[in-house]
């Protein structure tokens, strides 16, 4: 009735509790196959930061960050300084400075940024701090390659609409200056 495990089968070693990253998701941050990069907790980085894969950053860094091709994550321990390129970045910390995505920004919940936002498509979760600008620029005209923009009507009105106490119906008719 009860079965004797089999002291040959080989058993899978324990897996370790809790989650070492618990606020990113691997494959959904980045693509299948992509290496990623990891800045931890107690790395501290002055400069410039470049590369060709994406980056997870859970410590400091100040400068800048180029990553222009690759998705860049601010995890909920990474503090940035820097102005940030990327195709896709995710903060869940702080960051100080413009972000400029060619794909996509997301601030989570937890993100708390101070700078402008460049970037087609801008996500901003209930619970993100944010104090800058956003761009979401325009589409472009594919003959030209400049911007389509629509502009608001210049036309004026040459004289003021009159209101309700302009037409002598609730009292006397309000003057104008100059008149």
């Amino acid at each position: 009735m009860w079965k004797k495990e089999d002291p040959s089968t080989p058993t899978s070693p324990p897996q370790p509790k809790g989650d070492p990253m618990p606020h990113t998701n691997p494959t959904h941050d980045r693509a299948e196959g992509t290496e990623r990069a990891t800045i931890g907790r107690s790395i501290s980085i002055h400069g410039e930061v470049t590369g060709d894969e994406d980056l997870l950053i859970q410590g400091r860094v100040e400068g800048s960050v180029e990553l222009r091709q690759q998705a860049i994550t601010v995890g909920q321990d990474g503090r940035v300084t820097a102005a940030i390129s990327g195709r896709i970045i995710i903060v869940e910390g702080q960051v100080e400075g413009d972000l400029k995505a060619e794909e996509q920004i997301i601030l989570k919940a937890s993100a708390k940024v101070q700078g402008d936002i460049t970037s087609p498509r801008v996500v901003l979760e209930d619970g993100a701090v944010f104090s800058g600008g956003v761009d979401m620029g325009q589409p472009l005209n594919k003959k030209s390659g400049t911007a389509t923009a629509t502009a608001p009507n210049p036309k004026k009105p040459s004289e003021p609409i009159p209101s309700d106490s302009d037409s002598g119906k609730d009292g006397p008719k309000k003057q104008e200056a100059g008149s």
